[in-house]
């Protein structure tokens, strides 16, 4: 049943104009799997996966607690400018631990020192920063105060080494000296260096367009020159369910000789009809989430009305149609 809904025919035609230009790019049967399989087999390896059973990652555990780690960010609705973004972070631990950080952040209290334009990809960057910091702060509690075999955070390390190098080059530090294994899981794959060098007549694929539906489930291809030079990483890709998009993993390059265990607990915790990311991680997700109703609900509650409605509410939530 198609739901027929009050639009203009120039819409029409210029969806369908949209979708014949990206059959152009990514045909159906552009490339088929043997030949992108053959390719990359000559700059990187395919790995077969097998699960855990419960005794066995009990005792690669050893008695120790696995932690996940995730962020949240939402801002109330309005100019740019008027704005105000509620952070939350948690590090959860298998035997009930927890910690907590959070921060707000205003464009309304930064100094105006730069066009709106230049103001906006600031203050995107202040967050994105912001939000990296809590989360890396909770990691580093969780690693100090516990003692985990594994933190698995959610997202690649790529992204704290450029967003917050300093609180990341802390964390590891503390994660080497206790032994503890650092991994970021990421389910969308954001990369477009394979692709480049593997097939570069494709230009505007990226490599989450290549692997898709190229690995079987339960295996895992690994590139050793994904992560940037400098980074001090290892990255490897991963089929852990039906979905046919793998997710990225990596690690610390210190820690490369546990890659194959990280990447096997990573496929055990994951649902075979999941999204492909750990059970744990969306357990953290679910919790320290911050929805709509949340962010209204707390500004509500400790912003006076009067600064409410003149900074923060916008026009529109007016509209009586």
């Amino acid at each position: 049943m198609i739901l027929l809904l009050p639009v203009s025919e120039e819409l029409k035609r210029k969806l369908k104009k949209v979708n014949e230009s990206l059959r152009k790019i990514y045909p159906i049967s552009n490339l088929d799997q043997t030949e992108i399989r053959e390719r990359l087999s000559r700059y990187g390896k395919f790995y077969k996966i097998e699960k855990w059973k419960d005794d066995q990652l009990k005792d690669w555990l050893s008695s120790k607690t696995l932690v996940g780690v995730d962020g949240s960010v939402n801002s109330t609705k309005g100019m740019q400018t008027r704005t105000l973004s509620v952070f939350q972070a948690l590090a959860k631990g298998t035997r009930g631990e927890e910690k907590w950080a959070a921060d707000v952040f205003t464009p309304l209290l930064a100094p105006d020192e730069e066009e709106e334009e230049g103001q906006a990809a600031r203050e995107a960057k202040e967050r994105g920063k912001l939000l990296s910091g809590l989360e890396l702060e909770v990691a580093r509690f969780a690693i100090e105060h516990w003692h985990p075999k594994v933190v698995l955070m959610d997202g690649s390390l790529l992204h704290f080494y450029i967003d917050h190098l300093e609180a990341w080059m802390q964390v590891v530090e503390v994660a080497e000296k206790t032994g503890t294994l650092l991994v970021g899981v990421a389910e969308e794959i954001g990369t477009r260096s394979l692709v480049k060098e593997v097939f570069p007549e494709l230009k505007n694929w990226s490599d989450r367009d290549l692997l898709y539906g190229v690995l079987q489930v339960g295996e895992a291809f690994e590139w050793e020159d994904w992560s940037p030079t400098g980074s001090q990483m290892w990255k490897m890709v991963l089929r852990s369910s039906r979905s046919p998009q793998p997710i990225g993993i990596d690690g610390l390059e210190s820690q490369r000789e546990y890659r194959h265990d990280l990447v096997r607990l990573i496929y055990t915790l994951t649902p075979e009809q999941g999204r492909g990311v750990p059970f744990w991680l969306d357990i953290v997700d679910n919790q320290v989430r911050v929805t709509d109703p949340l962010v209204e609900t707390m500004v509500e509650q400790y912003i006076d009305p009067d600064l409410r409605h003149r900074l923060l509410v916008p026009k529109r939530t007016e509209r009586v149609i």
